[in-house]
């Protein structure tokens, strides 16, 4: 029996331990046409609303992908300099296209879409206008004003704040291409909204005893994979989308072209990092910098091509199914509340404890921006502790912390015994 209603293209099974898993598959139809969206892992025991929520994010990924695919989707110019006419001419400009991730594109067209469709009470008449019909001349900062509150009155505030940043870089980047179309007065109305501030939750963390205590569990249990999800997060700052969509490989560590490195990639800024693993010390002697992630990494089975899949080879993807496998497990094994992005705040957090500056923490996690990365590390009773005493001058017992430049160069295929 279907415990609940279900949308397009999902499905359930029963789990093992008697929990019902829903899954969105992408139709074999599409994938021949090499659609990016394949499956998705959409949670275990759903609600009828969440199922739904959560089912609906990648439906209109995927009929966005197919209005892009159709030859009929040519840009109405029936409504030539309207904000809906601003929308389409965005999204497939170049201004938009180089500048934002694929798998971030869905995102934009579900809000502006939104935009669009949003109606507002025109001041001058008391009737009702939808905003895609405007003409972008006509929006203002009041107009702007207007659509963010709208959007903060239905309860979504991170949506309203979506839209205020979505908006404001489409002005600024199609101004120049179109600037007959814009007002002369406001360049930009969106840098006029005043974004109203809000409690946001700041996410734990977990040290390194911890995340070391729960890889070796799931070792024990066989969840290599889980294992290695917790040591990618944490060691090498990996986000966990990028974690469950591959992009670490077994080939990427010790591999032929680097055996002193392990090389992954961050999906959401496209870098690609290579930590050294080793480094040789003036004596000469090899000296290992990741021994416990290494060891956690020997005792896994390489099961596919990505260091994190499942046991079938096929990689976990990009839902939130791995991300549910490392919650699950947790509290079944008596890890309270540990999750992959715990795992990565809390490496992040001892990046700082460990005094790096700015500069070293972000080669480190590869963060564009000082904005991102200093929103990760949470300031800890060591960090309180060591600040309070270089305040009153109080420092420990120095630390001859210099190595020669040659000292820390690999030697190729050299190892420990």
């Amino acid at each position: 029996m279907i415990p609940v209603e279900m949308p397009r293209y999902t499905s359930f099974k029963t789990l093992s331990d008697g929990s019902t898993g829903y899954y969105w598959t992408c139709p074999t139809r599409y994938r021949k046409r090499n659609c990016p969206y394949l499956s998705a892992a959409l949670g275990v025991n759903l609600s009828q609303k969440d199922l739904h929520e959560a089912a609906l994010i990648w439906n209109e990924r995927l009929d966005g992908w197919l209005k892009e695919q159709s030859p009929f989707n040519e840009i109405d110019i029936s409504k030539f300099g309207t904000v809906e006419w601003l929308v389409n001419s965005y999204l497939k400009h170049d201004a938009f296209l180089e500048r934002v991730a694929e798998f971030s594109r869905p995102d934009y067209r579900r809000v502006l879409d939104r935009v669009c469709a949003l109606e507002v009470t025109r001041s001058d008449t008391g009737t009702k206008a939808r905003i895609g019909d405007a003409k972008v001349s006509n929006i203002t900062v009041a107009t702007a004003t207007k659509i963010y509150t709208a959007f903060t009155e239905e309860g979504a505030s991170r949506t309203a704040e979506k839209v205020v940043t979505y908006c404001k870089a489409m002005w600024k980047r199609m101004k120049p291409h179109h600037p007959e179309m814009f007002r002369q007065d406001t360049p930009n109305p969106w840098e006029g909204v005043t974004i109203k501030r809000r409690a946001k939750a700041v996410k734990g963390h977990v040290d390194r005893s911890v995340v070391y205590a729960y890889a070796s569990k799931a070792v024990e249990k066989q969840r290599g994979e889980l294992a290695a999800a917790a040591i990618l997060a944490f060691e090498w700052l990996m986000r966990p989308s990028s974690i469950g969509a591959g992009y670490a490989a077994w080939t990427g560590y010790r591999g032929k072209s680097a055996p002193d490195k392990i090389i992954i990639g961050h999906r959401k800024t496209s870098e690609r990092a290579e930590h050294p693993l080793e480094y040789v010390d003036e004596e000469g002697n090899v000296v290992e910098l990741y021994a416990d992630a290494e060891r956690i990494l020997k005792a896994i089975p390489q099961n596919g091509a990505s260091i994190v899949c499942q046991r079938n080879g096929n990689l976990f993807g990009d839902g939130t199914r791995l991300s549910h496998e490392i919650r699950d497990f947790a509290d079944k094994n008596g890890f309270a509340d540990f999750t992959l992005d715990k795992a990565r705040h809390g490496g992040m957090t001892e990046l700082e404890e460990s005094g790096l500056t700015e500069g070293q923490g972000r080669a480190l996690s590869k963060h564009r921006t000082s904005g991102a990365y200093r929103g990760y590390a949470k300031d800890t009773e060591k960090r309180v502790l060591e600040a309070t005493k270089r305040r009153f001058g109080i420092e420990d017992a120095p630390v001859d912390r210099t190595v020669s430049e040659q000292a820390f160069r690999t030697k190729k295929g050299q190892r420990s015994e």
